[in-house]
């Protein structure tokens, strides 16, 4: 039960993140190109600063957590760059499709080969469904003609950095979990220098003024940075509980499903009949996940 209301609350947690980061975008006053490394330093600043306070500015470091922390570190970071280049270069519902299966399809592999964990035939059953739901769901606005081979490398690797990110949170935690807060903050951390450090060589002495967001940016920014730095502090209590691949179906078609929610609601966008039966199989899926 304890696990179920913390993976309802992350799928809120993280869907609030999402909108709320597309209102900060619409309306970040700067370069809209440094839209996402502004986000990248400040959240994983606020990030720190909150799993700290979490746990009572106590911070205990093993070598082989630093070690986990840094290669997260720079996934996270790869997976934030990929986005932004894949996303320039053709089309997002695409590149959506392929970053949701890697936080699948990778945890998937991770816990059957490696941990050795046996999902029942309906589980597997629920998380091909998923799948299939995704493709739905996007499938009216896949558009791949004309796409550079650049585009398709970019897709890989978001692949790879939004599959591993997890895993590499799951294996921390396997490994020492009571340093998995440390393994947070080192993750955020090191994605926030290098954010820095790329967003200074681009704009140099102007660096520091890309982070004045403007008015009307700043309550979704706040807002979508409290959701950043509260979710994945969920997600590190919830690991342990859930299996792997059934945590990060449910996680991501449950945000699925409330950003499509919102898109009706907010947006005032229609589900087309692929979209409409992939939302429903995703809710069945997530149905029988949760079983």
């Amino acid at each position: 039960m304890k696990s179920a209301l913390l993976i309802v609350l992350i799928v809120f947690l993280y869907s609030f993140q999402t909108l709320f980061c597309a209102k900060y975008s619409d309306n970040y006053s700067g370069k809209s190109e440094n839209t996402s490394a502004v986000f990248c330093v400040l959240e994983g600043l606020f990030l720190c600063l909150f799993t700290l306070a979490w746990i009572g500015f106590k911070f205990e470091l093993s070598p082989t957590t630093a070690l986990f922390g840094m290669l997260n570190g720079f996934l996270l970071f790869g997976y934030n760059t990929s986005l932004i280049k894949a996303n320039a270069r053709g089309s997002y519902a695409f590149m959506n499709v392929v970053m949701l299966f890697g936080i699948i399809l990778i945890p998937l592999l991770y816990s059957t080969l490696i941990c050795g964990d046996r999902l029942q035939w309906y589980q597997l059953a629920a998380i091909a469904l998923m799948l299939i739901s995704f493709v739905l769901m996007n499938l009216h606005e896949i558009r791949l003609k004309g796409a550079p081979v650049s585009y398709y490398v970019y897709c890989f690797i978001l692949f790879l950095c939004n599959g591993l990110y997890g895993t590499m949170l799951a294996i921390q935690s396997d490994y020492n979990e009571a340093e998995k807060s440390e393994m947070l903050i080192l993750t955020f951390g090191i994605m926030s220098i290098i954010a820095f450090i790329q967003l200074a060589a681009k704009e140099k002495k102007n660096t520091f003024k890309t982070f004045c967001v403007g008015k009307k940016a700043v309550l979704p920014l706040l807002l979508s940075l409290i959701s950043a730095s509260v979710a994945p502090n969920v997600l590190i209590i919830i690991l342990p509980m859930v299996n792997t691949a059934v945590l990060f179906t449910v996680q991501s078609g449950g945000v699925l499903l409330l950003s499509v929610a919102y898109s009706y609601l907010f947006f005032k966008e229609k589900l087309t009949p692929s979209g409409f039966i992939g939302f429903f199989l995703a809710l069945f899926s997530i149905t029988i996940l949760s079983l």
